[in-house]
């Protein structure tokens, strides 16, 4: 290869990495259904399609993430996921607006924020959808965690007017981990439009019986809806952190309640809400976008400026920073390390290893660029 196609090379890849972490995950302003309420939401729009699909995104009883700037597409799971399928994804809070950060420790009767609330939220952020160039309203969802995949069975309920009468309705709905014994409870339940409900088998805090009962009766009566239920799992089995158990826990006799990942349900869960979205959509969707073995993007060519194992040859790298390019040394594919020229480094790991090196590397300087990927060295000197 010689220098000049190494060069095009290196820079179609830092083009590639660079749209990639850049894609714009941009602050959006609406009005609720509910009067008064104007809600804040973070929409990643689908990258060069026309009219395609997106889907409505509820946080659990903790809210958003403090730190906005996490939904974006090098650190969040489900943007990425979605933004590789080709669909866009908006995640709306609709708790800031309201003066909430969390509803956890509060015991669901005496919360004054509730599925109907956000139940509003979900009608009015689907119109937003229906409106933008690059969506189709025909092929809208909606996806919630815990207290938000309350609101998506609250959001799927046909018996209720806003329901039933809204004018934009999703065409498929996904509930993680719900709590189902309000709905389990309302004979008149029905369904506005396909629905999958996935719970853990050992969830103590919105437990998966309800859910069951529930999603029978639905199968009965010959509506669209499926039951997923996962083995040795836990609240939030989709996360990536151990299970622990968690206090102050309002929705709970004891008050806790155990929560954490399960490796294969994370993955698990995340085929069957692509596999599911893309039959209700008739949308086709590769599954290869939740392959965390293998890298989102081309990783560029070696550029033989040093052997991988010589950390000597980092630049102007310290010893801590030498110390943590060893440690990376021992790490499983997919991986990447990013440094700047002044010494600032980055490792990652997973199918986003590239662009989560860089834009985590330039939270200490910039700008960075890649050092080694996999198992060589892709840096150039400037």
């Amino acid at each position: 290869m010689t220098r000049r196609t190494l060069l095009l090379a290196t820079l179609s890849c830092f083009l590639a990495l660079s749209a990639i972490a850049a894609q714009p995950t941009r602050e959006v302003s609406f009005a609720s259904e509910e009067p008064g309420i104007t809600l804040k939401a973070y929409w990643t729009p689908p990258e060069g399609a026309n009219k395609a699909p997106a889907v409505v995104a509820l946080h659990g009883c903790g809210g958003l993430p403090q730190d906005r700037g996490t939904l974006n597409y090098a650190q969040n799971r489900y943007i990425r996921i979605f933004h590789d399928a080709g669909v866009g994804i908006l995640y709306l809070d609709s708790f800031g607006p309201r003066g909430q950060t969390s509803i956890c420790e509060q015991k669901p009767s005496q919360r004054t924020l509730t599925e109907a609330n956000r139940r509003l939220d979900v009608s009015a952020a689907l119109q937003w959808l229906a409106r933008q160039p690059e969506v189709s309203a025909a092929h809208l969802g909606v996806v919630g965690w815990s207290h938000g995949g309350q609101t998506v069975l609250a959001s799927a309920d046909r018996s209720a007017d806003i329901v039933a009468k809204a004018p934009v309705k999703p065409a498929a709905l996904v509930a993680f981990y719900p709590g189902c014994n309000a709905f389990e409870k309302q004979w008149g339940y029905s369904l506005v439009a396909p629905l999958l409900v996935m719970s853990g088998e050992l969830d103590n805090w919105t437990p998966a019986a309800p859910c069951k009962s529930l999603t029978d009766r639905l199968a009965a009566a010959k509506q669209s809806v499926r039951y997923v239920q996962y083995p040795g799992s836990y609240h939030a089995f989709d996360a990536s952190t151990p299970v622990v158990e968690r206090d102050n826990v309002g929705g709970t006799a004891s008050g806790k309640a155990m929560m954490g990942g399960n490796p294969e349900a994370r993955a698990a869960s995340a085929r069957e809400m692509l596999q599911f979205l893309s039959q209700h959509w008739t949308f086709p969707v590769d599954l290869a976008v939740l392959d965390d073995t293998v890298h989102a993007t081309p990783v560029p060519p070696a550029s033989g400026f040093a052997a991988l194992e010589n950390a000597d040859a980092l630049p102007r790298m310290s010893d801590k920073g030498k110390a943590l390019y060893r440690e990376w040394l021992e790490k499983p594919f997919p991986r990447a390390v990013a440094v700047s020229a002044k010494g600032a480094i980055a490792r990652a790991y997973g199918r986003t290893a590239m662009e989560t090196a860089i834009k985590n590397c330039e939270k200490f300087d910039t700008p960075c660029r890649l050092y080694a990927v996999d198992d060589k060295v892709v840096w150039t000197a400037p």
